[in-house]
């Protein structure tokens, strides 16, 4: 039977997801609280991991270590990188990479890649799961995401970000549980909702939005793992 990892950065953003899976005990490692329960007969596990790429990473490393998850899906805001992406869009990852970390020394260093690619059933399973919802108030897109250890705020980085990667949006967490879950082997997926457009006025943006935006990412999931349930136990 599979078991699902489900991070988010913050308490905000699995919140909803929390509320509505049954959780059976709860566990504590490295300072990472991990929700253990079930969803529709699937065996979650939910957990916070806090901002930036070593908590992401290491949040990870034990969802795979302690738990044998089957597959890692992280939910969660971000800030737009593409005029295609509006705010309270849906950012499906088709790929994850670092916009602080040179792409030479990437593919010069293990695990010699430039990006992590997103497991293609994952993102058929969160396309299915959009078309799913109604009334539809927002959009998706399906492309890369980029992350970094700074919350893009300024016009300047933004440009450069854009110039560089091409991505549709940029968040603190997606491509080290990315990195972490290939390097292991495990399927994953990012999903982020726009809660700003990452540049001068995005502080204004991410107040206003956050929760709103938050939310939509984890009905997404919440619509994923219904299908998945009824994938499982067909």
């Amino acid at each position: 039977m599979k078991t699902i990892g489900i991070i988010g950065a913050m308490n905000i953003e699995i919140e909803l997801i929390k509320n509505k899976i049954i959780i059976e005990d709860e566990r504590k490692y490295a300072g990472f609280i991990f929700y253990i329960g079930k969803y529709k007969g699937l065996n979650i596990i939910l957990t916070s991991c806090g901002i930036g790429k070593v908590n992401a990473a290491s949040c990870t490393q034990i969802l795979i270590d302690r738990f044998n998850v089957t597959e890692i899906i992280n939910t969660g805001i971000g800030g737009s990188l593409n005029k295609k992406v509006g705010l309270c869009d849906i950012v499906i990852s088709e790929n994850v990479t670092y916009h602080d970390v040179r792409q030479t020394q990437m593919k010069t260093y293990f695990p010699f890649k430039e990006f992590f690619t997103a497991n293609k059933q994952l993102v058929e399973i969160a396309v299915k799961a959009y078309e799913n919802m109604s009334p539809k108030e927002y959009n998706y897109h399906i492309g890369r995401i980029v992350t970094g250890e700074t919350f893009v705020c300024e016009d300047e980085l933004k440009e450069k970000i854009i110039s560089r990667y091409n991505p549709y949006c940029v968040e603190m967490e997606g491509a080290a549980i990315g990195h972490v879950a290939e390097i292991n082997e495990v399927p994953f997926i990012i999903i982020r909702s726009i809660s700003d457009n990452a540049d001068d006025n995005a502080t204004l943006n991410y107040d206003e939005f956050e929760i709103i935006a938050a939310n939509n990412s984890a009905m997404i999931i919440l619509n994923m793992l219904d299908l998945i349930s009824i994938s499982e136990f067909r």
